[in-house]
């Protein structure tokens, strides 16, 4: 599992508007360059999207499923390829607010995924460069909401 933190100073409210606009995290990811809306209502349990990405020069697509949401606290999603499990929790804080992204691998990728990514072509070391990439990702949201 990988998870990390971080405090913003800015509220809960706008802390959540920009962790649950699935269309608009590429500004802050490092490989997710956004998603669109496939079934279902926009932001419900149950709703899919599709879920573009990059690294370098490879660009993929995957498919998600909106599997918790506890309106103003928690975002939870599932990526039908890699069977992993993506949650933001918006926790009120002091005068402001804490963002937790968490990745959690719920069961084993398809063999195709494996290979994919142990091949290198989505970089070395996959696992730490998604950790990477959360830490990233929490930074660019905190520098955001409080500049």
């Amino acid at each position: 599992m990988d998870r990390s933190s971080a405090y913003i100073e800015a509220t809960p409210d706008s802390v959540w508007t920009l962790v649950s606009d699935l269309e608009g995290m590429g500004r802050f990811s490092p490989e997710n360059t956004g998603g669109a809306w496939t079934s279902g209502k926009p932001g419900t349990v149950g709703a899919t999207f599709k879920g573009t990405n990059k690294h370098g020069l490879v660009r993929w697509s995957t498919r998600c499923t909106i599997t918790e949401v506890v309106g103003g606290q928690k975002f939870a999603f599932e990526v039908a390829e890699s069977k992993a499990r993506w949650s933001f929790l918006v926790e009120p804080s002091g005068t402001g607010t804490l963002l937790t992204e968490t990745r959690e691998i719920f069961a084993a990728a398809p063999r195709y995924v494996r290979i994919l990514s142990g091949s290198g072509v989505l970089g070395r070391g996959r696992d730490q460069i998604i950790a990477a990439g959360i830490d990233t990702t929490l930074a660019r949201i905190k520098m955001h909401l409080e500049q």
